[in-house]
This record gives C-alpha cells, sequence and structure tokens, in this order.
C-alpha cells in the first residue's frame, strides 16, 4: 500500500469520529461542551453511574487510530501527553508536566508527571512514552497522525521521567500527534486488543466488555487526581440503530447518546429534561477531480464554487449552526485566520455563468458523490439546485458509510466531483498532511503541482506564529485560486444529554471526556 493509501485510512477513523459526534444544529438548546448545564446542583455531586450510548462497538487494540469506537472510552481509561484547549489552540499538559521546543524547532525535551500509575499497578516512565511513539511512526499500526510521527528523527531517555525528541525538521504540529496518542503500557499492550486487560493511566479502569453489548468502566482509587473524579462507575451501551438510541434517552435508560440524528436531536433538545451539547466540527469540502474534462480547467470549478449558496445551507441544513466558509480551517484556533479569504466563493450565479462561458462549458451532466444521511443529502440537494441554475446538472449517488470509505480508502471516488466529510479539528500543518483532500500527493482529486508541494511544505515547516500567518497565507491563497477541494460549509458538532449530565468535555478532535462528569437531578 502506498504511503498516500496509508494517510487516506488514517484520515477515515477522523472523519468518521467527526460525523459520529455531529447532529444539525439546536440553537439556543446547545451547550458549549465544557460549560455547565442548568441544574438542581450548582456544585459537583460525588458517586453514581453514568450511563451512556455509542454507535459503534470499541476497537481495544486501535487506540492510537482515533477508532470510531473508542470516543467515549479513550479519554477515560486512557491519557496523552498533553490536550488542546479548544478555547485557545494551546496544548495543555496531562501526562507531560512541562516541555520545551529548542529554537530551531528540531528537539523538544519533555518532562513527565511524578507517580503516574498504570491501572495494573506499574509506574509511567520515559520508556513507555518513547514505546508509544515508535508504535506511533510504524505504518502497521495505522495510527491517525503517523505522518507527523514519522518526522521525529530520534528518541532518547534522559531519567525516569524525563525524554528528548530530535525532530528531522521543525514540527510545530507536534501536539496533533500528542492528542491523538494515549500511552500504551508496553508490558500489557499485547492484551488490550481482547479486550480483557486495557491498561491505563486514566481516572476509570477498563472493568469488562461484552461485544456488541456494552462496557464497564469504573472509578481507578488509585488515581493522581482522585479527589476531583466524581462518578464511580461509567456504563457504555452500544446500540447501533439512532432511533433506539432516542427512544434510549428518552425513557431515561440513558443519560448521553453519541449518534443520534440531526432532526431529532433538535426536536429532543428542546423537550424539558434535555439538552444538545456543542463538541468537535467537520467541514464540507467539494472535492473536484481535475482529472476528468472540464474539470481540469479552474475556471470550471471556480464558477461551481460561485455558484453555490452557502448561508442557505447553513440556515436551511444547519438552522444557522455553521458557517459558510471558503476555508477548511477551524476559526476560532487557526494561527493566521484569513477571515476575508474565508469569505471569498460568496453566492455569485452570474459570476459563475460568465466563467463557464469562458471555459466553453454549457450544459453539462455529471455524477456527485455524496454520503446517503440526511445531513448530506440536505446539502447536496442545495447544491444541486445552485449548479442547475448555471446549467450545471450533477447526479446523486449517495452512498453508505462503509462504501465510502471504502472508496476513499481505494482512491477511487467514482465520480468527479464529491461531497465529502472530514473533521476540522487539526492544526493547518496536521490537516495538509493528514486530510485525504489537502494532500500534495496521491489525494482524490489528483490534483498535484510544484507550487502545492511547496505551499504545503512550508505550513509543515513554519515554526513561530508569525512564520505559520505567512506560510497560511500563502496557501490559502494557492487553494482558493485553484478550488478543488473548497468546503460549502464548516460546522460545530452536537451531542444529546438529559440536564442531569455536567462537566462533559470535548477533544479538538471531537472524542468525548467524561472524566469529570457528575449527576445532578
Amino acid at each position: 500500500m502506498s504511503r498516500s493509501r496509508n494517510k487516506w485510512r488514517r484520515a477515515l477513523a477522523c472523519a468518521a469520529v467527526s460525523a459520529l459526534c455531529t447532529v444539525s444544529a439546536c440553537r439556543a438548546a446547545v451547550d458549549q461542551v465544557g460549560t455547565q448545564g442548568s441544574g438542581t446542583f450548582a456544585s459537583p455531586r460525588d458517586g453514581g453511574t453514568l450511563v451512556v450510548a455509542q454507535t459503534q462497538d470499541p476497537d481495544p487494540g486501535s487506540f492510537l487510530k482515533t477508532s470510531l469506537g473508542n470516543v467515549l472510552t479513550e479519554q477515560s481509561v486512557l491519557e496523552t501527553l498533553t490536550s488542546i484547549d479548544q478555547k485557545t489552540g494551546k496544548p495543555r499538559g496531562v501526562l507531560a508536566r512541562s516541555w520545551h521546543v529548542a529554537a530551531d524547532g528540531r528537539s523538544m525535551d519533555l518532562t513527565l508527571r511524578d507517580g503516574v500509575k498504570f491501572h495494573s499497578g506499574a509506574t509511567l516512565d520515559a520508556d513507555d512514552v518513547i514505546f508509544t511513539l515508535k508504535k506511533a511512526q510504524d505504518p502497521a499500526t495505522g495510527a491517525a497522525n503517523q505522518a507527523i510521527a514519522s518526522d521525529i528523527s530520534g528518541m532518547k531517555v534522559v531519567g525516569d521521567d524525563e525524554l528528548k525528541l530530535s525532530f528531522s525538521k521543525p514540527l510545530p504540529n507536534i501536539y496533533d500527534l500528542f492528542e491523538t496518542m494515549p500511552i500504551l503500557n508496553p508490558a500489557t499492550y499485547a492484551q488490550y486488543a481482547a479486550g480483557k486487560v486495557v491498561d491505563g493511566t486514566g481516572p476509570f479502569v477498563w472493568k469488562s466488555w461484552t461485544p456488541g453489548a456494552k462496557v464497564q468502566l469504573a472509578r481507578f482509587p488509585g488515581y493522581r487526581d482522585a479527589d476531583k473524579i466524581h462518578l464511580d462507575r461509567i456504563e457504555i451501551n452500544i446500540i447501533s440503530d439512532p432511533t433506539a438510541m432516542l427512544s434510549a434517552i428518552r425513557s431515561g435508560r440513558i443519560q448521553y447518546g453519541n449518534g443520534v440524528s440531526a432532526l431529532d436531536a433538535y426536536t429532543l433538545s428542546e423537550q424539558p429534561g434535555f439538552k444538545a451539547i456543542s463538541v468537535g466540527g467537520s467541514a464540507f469540502p467539494l472535492a473536484i477531480d481535475v482529472s476528468q474534462k472540464p474539470f481540469d480547467n479552474k475556471l470550471v470549478r471556480q464558477a461551481v464554487q460561485y455558484a453555490i449558496d452557502r448561508k442557505r445551507i447553513v440556515q436551511q441544513v444547519e438552522s444557522g449552526q455553521g458557517t459558510a466558509a471558503s476555508l477548511p480551517w477551524r476559526e476560532t484556533t487557526t494561527v493566521g485566520y484569513d477571515e476575508a479569504g474565508a469569505r471569498h466563493y460568496t453566492y455569485d450565479p452570474e459570476k459563475a455563468k460568465r466563467l463557464l462561458k469562458q471555459a466553453g462549458v454549457s450544459d453539462l451532466s455529471f455524477d456527485m458523490v455524496t454520503l446517503n444521511t440526511p445531513e448530506a443529502t440536505g446539502v447536496f440537494q442545495i447544491v444541486r439546485n445552485n449548479l442547475a441554475a448555471v446549467g450545471l446538472h450533477a447526479n446523486a449517488e449517495a452512498l453508505s458509510a462503509t462504501e465510502y470509505d471504502s472508496r476513499l480508502a481505494a482512491g477511487k471516488l467514482g465520480a468527479p466531483v464529491t461531497l465529502m466529510l472530514a473533521s476540522n479539528g487539526l492544526s493547518p500543518a496536521s490537516a495538509v498532511v493528514s486530510r485525504p483532500e489537502l494532500l500534495a500527493a496521491g489525494n482524490p482529486q489528483n490534483f498535484s503541482s510544484l507550487t502545492y508541494t511547496r505551499l504545503v511544505k512550508d505550513v509543515t515547516n513554519a515554526t513561530g506564529e508569525a512564520a505559520q500567518a505567512k506560510a497560511l497565507k500563502a496557501y490559502d491563497d494557492y487553494f482558493l485560486d485553484q478550488a478543488f477541494a473548497v468546503p460549502v460549509l464548516v460546522r460545530p458538532g452536537i451531542a444529546v444529554s438529559t440536564r442531569a449530565v455536567h462537566g462533559l468535555v470535548g477533544t479538538q478532535m471531537g472524542f468525548i471526556n467524561l472524566n469529570h462528569v457528575w449527576l445532578g437531578q
């Protein structure tokens, strides 16, 4: 398998997590994850069992892959070195107590927290971190950010809780790797996949797993900050049918559901006793295959973008909970975010017609691949009508998530245009080497140029905010001009819970951290 195909497979997991964690807008009913929701109790209460549900079975042997089934367990059983603050975009220490990056950006000194214990009783040390890093580097592992890990050229233990990393080039995106790399215990790792022993350092112990049914987690009494953990147990049920999950939330059988449909989540959140919670986020890139005529002409690709009424999509499909953006980045945490560039492709059907006339294109019919979800269908219907108004006629080829992922992994999308779904939690420096549609080589749109390759390299190598902003601006300008993967919108993800659930936290990548949840009434 080629390196680019490996990147696609790793990116699929991230996109799938994003899809699982998202539903359409919930207007004022949406609580930002990490803020305290309403309830009877104004301060945390200790005790109780949180009962939740997700649509996919866990994959305990795949914690480095950001596997869809691990969205609720990974952050509670295991821990990462750092975690990215969703408000600031800056890293916060988890297992790492401190770190220092050299002035040239080519090395990092890391110091671990003292006295951290695995659930088996073993003490965390620098060797465990190096073991995990090497696993992340191994292409056979399929780690989510293997492309970043592969640029770590040296690892050296300095002391029990100290290590030094050397980089083949500056790695400003190293924290994206850490975000998706929970630290493993080398002594017990071989037992993880069977699901009997999952040995982490998190505040909850993996007690049992009944495949296809549930996972049981219990509070870890040896956790270093045990006084900050309120729940006694967490029960994660596997409910593959979103309608059945909705019924379980409504009936009180579960308190939090990850995977209900957009309309159901919105409707339920407006009823007494329930709330919707914002977590993570996604972009909907319109990927255009430049190897298929007439889409090899950038004027045609630009015309497609000007023909789309993004604001209408945001209002009608997302109920206003999104952004009509032309750039794929997260506005709040991206260094050098270009607000003007994000508004580049405004709705201008007359300009689209002029560009098509200039390109000599009229009355064109073509296929467009899209997911068969209600949200993607809603987006496609508006895009199709917009394009028809300028003489471009898109025929839907709606795919299940499984078929879509299979085609993307194989690099054969089967249509000149694809309405994609991608997580926008990564920094630009990580996204351009991880997201399939942004890769410099081997992207599904068959787009390549020496200029684009250079700009991608500049984004990944830039260190310091001024250099990062400059590199990103140059990239954005070229990206918008070439119009091979411009998004039609970006939007937050939504989950739904009862109002008894407080303290739920989401990660930058859309995973759910249940560690500080407490139950009110």
